[in-house]
């Protein structure tokens, strides 16, 4: 088989022309630009034939048919290249630089360390690597955090979570961050101790079922998060008609009703599982950890309560991304502090090339990293057991996994696109008005196989959290997921979504550019492309059977909120 050749593109440092505005259809439906015009040289080539001979011979070209062929073509060609001159120049010196365009909208693996280190990929190679690690003070490591996250791309220090914790943080010196690391190593060693597996290997799912090792973990038992839950079921069942296991994880007192248990388990096919640990204060996101580790699924999506589905999740794990590491987590609204002591604890620079991560949904395998994935899920427990210790450097379990990667030096995925806000042109409190209200986010796919070499690819939407919609009452349900607000350069890797100051705005948050419009056309562009369009979500999705599930959930959905 003939081996592939990717597209080759010469760019201009720095890029002088303008990137074009995006519009809806060439972004969310895009196809594959056609081929550029050829070139003067290459039409002479098609005008200009070379002699064949009879059919009966075979076709010969003679030294001096070609010399005189070339000539004619160079005589053609020397008033065009005299005119392009400079051009013609130009394109041959260092200031081109090469791109492979057909691998460019896959972002590279993140939290990782470099190869040259040749640190094995084993567990103690990586605790020793860690141990290892400088301790520093906070000053020590402050130039270079800030550096690579910057303030003027964020409103970090009144984001909520950092209010009041660089004064914490900074009190975490050499010696407490020495004792966090071997707290780290301690607890894996006493899981290993008790019995636990660290590691994974193939013993582990010997006794499972080959259709039982992938599947769907969703987690709630009660109330109004029991309500939310089965509109995801039956999403997955019985609109995307997806065949996965769906394991349903819960509290011991909760679904102890035997009606219930059986409606779930027979309208969803789902099975239900039992776990402890429910903290008393209502927020206890440690169920995740739980049902991970305790999941007999080698490989498995993750979905909130609250999250509900618009592809069928079996596909996802057919995508490039997961294919690369083995895990793909999809970015949060929010951006890292540099100040915060995480970062010198784990022995790691603060960057903004790895966004943070939401967890209201994830993909994963514990098979990744050569098995040491399941010790990335033990680590991340470790932190959400204990409070005292990580509550003040982590918002809740999102973060935990993250840290974990970077403890242990190991690669995870980010999902291509940066999310979408939804919502619609009602106030919070669901009085009509004519600004865009957001409360829940689009989370796009990954990227197929066959999108591999096609950088004009977009992930259609593959999840709708409804991050604060399940917090608002009185919402009209025909403006509750009618609009979406979206960067119009997404890509998780793009210069101008990193480091350009996006921010996002108070209880109906949306994704807002500070500063001018970087159409091209618009009064005061900066003429870079970047900037914020707003589309219907029916236009995003396509008038089809998944839109039309989307408008009949939003009225049970108010109907949930509006129940005391």
């Amino acid at each position: 088989m003939t081996p592939f050749t990717p597209q080759i593109q010469y760019t201009r440092l720095p890029t002088s022309s303008p990137s074009p505005s995006i519009s809806p259809t060439s972004t969310l439906n895009s196809t594959p630009n056609p081929s550029r015009s050829s070139s003067p040289f290459q039409l002479k080539l098609k005008s200009s034939p070379l002699p064949i001979m009879s059919s009966s011979k075979r076709f010969r070209i003679r030294p001096i048919q070609a010399f005189l062929t070339i000539s004619i073509l160079a005589i053609c060609l020397l008033p065009f290249l005299h005119y392009k001159r400079e051009e013609v120049k130009g394109y041959f010196q260092s200031d081109y630089l090469k791109i492979d365009l057909s691998q460019q909208h896959i972002p590279q693996a993140s939290g990782g360390i470099s190869e040259h280190l040749n640190i094995p990929l084993t567990l103690e190679a990586r605790l020793h690597y860690l141990l290892s690690k400088p301790a520093l003070y906070q000053w020590e490591a402050e130039l270079q955090n800030r550096h690579n996250c910057p303030f003027y791309t964020f409103s970090r220090n009144t984001y909520f979570f950092h209010d009041g914790k660089p004064e914490q943080w900074e009190k975490v010196d050499p010696t407490e961050i020495r004792r966090y690391r071997s707290k780290m190593v301690d607890y894996l060693r006493t899981v290993e101790r008790e019995g636990g597996q660290l590691v994974w290997d193939k013993s582990m799912e010997k006794d499972v079922l080959p259709e039982d090792r992938r599947g769907i973990i969703l987690t709630g038992g009660e109330g109004k998060t029991l309500a939310r839950l089965k509109i995801s079921l039956h999403m997955l069942r019985h609109v995307l008609h997806s065949t996965l296991p769906i394991e349903v994880y819960h509290f011991p007192d909760e679904l102890q009703d035997p009606t219930e248990r059986q409606k779930l388990e027979t309208e969803f096919d789902v099975r239900l599982k039992e776990v402890g640990g429910k903290s008393s204060n209502g927020k206890s996101w440690h169920i995740k950890n739980s049902a991970f580790l305790a999941s007999n699924f080698t490989e498995f999506v993750y979905m909130d309560s609250d999250n509900i589905p618009l592809v069928d999740p079996r596909t996802l794990f057919d995508s490039i991304e997961y294919k690369q590491s083995g895990s793909v987590f999809w970015a949060d609204l929010n951006k890292d502090h540099p100040d915060n002591a995480i970062f010198r604890i784990v022995g790691k620079t603060c960057t903004d090339d790895h966004w943070p991560a939401e967890a209201g949904q994830l993909l994963f395998d514990k098979r990744g990293n050569n098995g040491l994935n399941l010790a990335i899920l033990h680590l991340s427990n470790h932190m959400m057991t204990n409070p005292d210790l990580y509550g003040f450097l982590s918002y809740g379990d999102k973060d935990t996994f993250r840290y974990s990667f970077y403890a242990l030096g190991l690669p995870y995925q980010q999902a291509p696109k940066i999310f979408a806000t939804t919502g619609g042109y009602q106030t919070q409190n669901g009085e009509s008005s004519l600004d865009f209200c957001g409360h829940s986010m689009i989370q796009w796919g990954l990227t197929p196989a066959s999108a591999r070499h096609d950088p004009t690819y977009h992930p259609p939407p593959a999840f709708l959290h409804t991050i604060l919609a399940k917090h608002r009452s009185n919402l009209q349900p025909s403006k509750l997921f009618s609009h979406i607000k979206r960067p119009r350069l997404d890509g998780i890797s793009e210069p101008l979504l990193v480091r350009t100051l996006y921010e996002f705005t108070g209880d109906c948050f949306a994704l807002t550019l500070k500063g001018p419009d970087g159409a091209p056309g618009v009064e005061n562009s900066m003429g870079d492309g970047q900037g914020v369009d707003t589309f219907a979500l029916r236009d995003v999705l396509g008038d089809g059977h998944v839109w039309r599930e989307v408008k009949r959930i939003s009225e049970e959905f108010v109907k949930i909120n509006s129940n005391s």
